[in-house]
């Protein structure tokens, strides 16, 4: 997810969509850009609201219709029930999806009203944390605990990466060059080690952690200083492939990976079985 996000005219079209349908409770799929939009969800017994997610890959089990029954997802199997979604105009109940390959972009527990989705502007000049520093798990140094116990985590990475940047890209309809590479950089794997960590640790999906910090001050905690920094986040994937497929396949994410300004990049991944979402993944790029 970026940190910075661009609302087209077809993207607010669809959230005038959902104004409508939330006396309803009702979910919205927009085909045209494989996005869909969840007013409440539950996950594992704990309930989300404001969901949107974009699904790169599924499969219709069945529509049953009838009395919208809840919105569910099941982690073990990517088994997602909707009670009642709009499809092209036409509203199915009880409909039964297996999601293959999707990408989180955003989720807001019920519990904790401070978890929601900001749209602050990349500044371009270093600033210090306003709101007090949580501490931050070590996580310079790449172990099993940050990298989803996978095997060549950082290799895969910086090859998928850097092989994005190679070539021209299409991000949502807007071509961007090919551009240098970037370098893995320590610090920047801190900062991510540590959200990755936290968000698994605490059931959470979002770029502001429960402390109100934003990923410009995580990333200046960890000593990195930037003049520029960007931030995708991810929640589910299983493997490095997968995770960096979902981002170059979203135009936020994708915009991001191959944003010229950036030389430095890192990627961390936390597992918690007892989480909504099992792994949760960060990136964080910038330039010093």
């Amino acid at each position: 997810m970026k940190i910075v996000l661009k609302h087209t005219k077809q993207t607010l079209a669809v959230l005038a969509l959902l104004g409508s349908l939330n006396a309803h409770a009702a979910s919205a799929f927009d085909a045209t850009i494989n996005r869909l939009f969840i007013t409440t969800i539950s996950v594992n017994g704990a309930s989300y609201v404001n969901v949107s997610a974009t699904i790169h890959s599924y499969m219709l089990l069945g529509v049953e219709n009838g009395t919208p029954g809840a919105d569910t997802f099941d982690p073990a199997n990517n088994l997602l029930t909707l009670g009642s979604v709009v499809f092209l105009g036409t509203t199915y109940n009880n409909v039964r999806v297996q999601l293959n390959s999707f990408t989180l972009l955003a989720a807001t527990p019920v519990a904790n009203t401070q978890v929601t989705p900001t749209t602050p502007t990349t500044p371009t000049t270093p600033t210090s944390p306003t709101t007090p520093a949580a501490p931050t798990p070590p996580g310079g140094t790449l172990t099993a605990d940050n990298t989803c116990n996978l095997a060549n985590f950082q290799t895969d990475l910086m090859a998928l990466i850097n092989q994005a940047r190679a070539s021209n890209q299409i991000c949502g309809g807007v071509n961007y060059p090919a551009v240098a590479a970037v370098a893995w950089n320590s610090q920047l794997f801190e900062a991510a080690a540590g959200h990755s960590s936290d968000m698994a640790t605490q059931n959470y999906f979002s770029h502001t952690s429960l402390d109100g910090r934003t990923a410009g001050q995580r990333i200046t905690a960890a000593g990195y200083g930037w003049t520029a920094y960007g931030e995708n986040i991810a929640a589910g994937q299983s493997s490095v492939s997968s995770v960096v497929a979902g981002w170059m396949a979203s135009a936020g994410h994708c915009s991001n990976i191959m944003n010229s300004n950036f030389t430095g990049v890192a990627v961390a991944c936390v597992s918690n079985s007892s989480s909504a979402y099992n792994r949760y993944w960060t990136m964080n790029l910038g330039r010093q």
